[in-house]
């Protein structure tokens, strides 16, 4: 008898007809009240930071309550887009135009069928494309030739010379261009016409490079801040091993300084790609109102898009829905761009 018995407590739980739960079963349990712990544990970490900071957190309902209004609300405009012929722009009420009338599609296929759409996309992307070709790549080659000076002194102000153009209006740049290049009293103008050549601001042919130019002179000094800054911060003891191992300048960019930089021109690039469907209004139209000629033939989008919407607002809903599009394919574009860098360089926005 006393054999048996310990035999029966030597056999294990289950064998004896006990229930014990399975280590998955067990493990379930604690694991549900961690998850509730922490997510309660969460709110209240958030709750005590509102708290402790709610005073520099009241700094910030003003911009909230700015971009509520401004950036926000205004949304309710794009469903214009998806209304039908009975909008009524004279109603002046906007709750009326998108409570009364019909929805449709119809806005968006009127598109692909309008005269000008096609000439304002491909003057757009030709210029932003020949703007990502030649400029993008001159703000990365004035930040390299700034960090190469041997005075920081001398590069800093170098660099504050090439930025003030940013901060002059489109209107005061081309208004000083057109004086340099009119061939009556400029003086490459006059240098120009003894050449033979025409006048540049009022050109067809020339509308196009000069938009590249301008875009170049003004912006590439403020683009290579990014890239100026990106490579100040790069490692001296890196450039000093690379000397050591004999390699001169050029490959000491090519090899050091650009993949160093890599994520800063992958950032820059998708920001530039996914903003193709926009020249700048401000450049453009003020070039073109320099020669009303220039105006049927060198439209882009934006310029359109003021036409039709601000200038004779005869479409609204066709309006909104061209801008609605052109906001998708830049969405398309940065999503697009992203998947190229992350691919190419193994850089992206996310």
């Amino acid at each position: 008898m006393e054999e048996k018995k310990t035999l029966n407590s030597e056999l294990p739980a289950q064998a004896a007809g006990e229930f014990v739960p399975s280590q998955s079963a067990a493990a379930k349990v604690p694991a549900r009240e961690d998850t509730k712990n922490q997510k309660n544990g969460y709110w209240k970490n958030q709750w005590k930071g509102i708290k402790k900071y709610r005073k520099l957190i009241l700094f910030l309902v003003p911009a909230a309550a700015f971009s509520l209004i401004f950036s926000y609300i205004p949304m309710l405009g794009i469903l214009f887009a998806f209304k039908g012929p009975e909008f009524n722009l004279a109603a002046g009420d906007v709750l009326f135009n998108l409570t009364h009338g019909s929805w449709t599609f119809q806005n968006f296929a009127n598109i692909f069928v309008d005269p000008k759409i096609g000439l304002a996309i491909g003057n757009t992307l030709l210029i932003n494309i020949i703007r990502l070709l030649l400029c993008f790549p001159l703000s990365i080659i004035i930040a390299v030739m700034l960090s190469e000076l041997k005075s920081q002194t001398l590069s800093k102000t170098i660099l504050i010379i090439l930025t003030i153009p940013n901060f002059l209006s489109w209107v005061i740049v081309i208004g000083i261009w057109s004086g340099f290049l009119d061939p009556d009293t400029g003086f490459l103008g006059q240098a120009l016409a003894d050449m033979g050549a025409v006048n540049i601001m009022a050109d067809n042919g020339w509308f196009k490079p000069l938009v590249v130019f301008l875009s170049a002179w003004k912006g590439a000094g403020w683009g290579c801040i990014l890239f100026y800054s990106a490579i100040v911060s790069i490692d001296k003891t890196y450039y000093e091993s690379a000397t050591l191992e004999g390699a001169n300048r050029l490959q000491k960019t090519w090899y050091l300084t650009i993949p160093s930089i890599l994520p800063t021109i992958a950032l820059m690039l998708v920001l530039n790609i996914s903003g193709m469907m926009a020249v700048g209004f401000e450049q453009v139209y003020t070039m073109m109102k320099q020669n009303t000629s220039l105006i049927d033939s060198q439209i882009t989008l934006d310029t359109y898009l003021y036409e039709i919407s601000i200038v004779k607002p005869s479409d609204i809903p066709f309006a909104t829905s061209l801008g609605v599009l052109n906001g998708l394919i830049a969405l398309v574009l940065m999503l697009v761009g992203n998947k190229i860098t992350s691919k190419t360089l193994k850089r992206g926005l996310w």
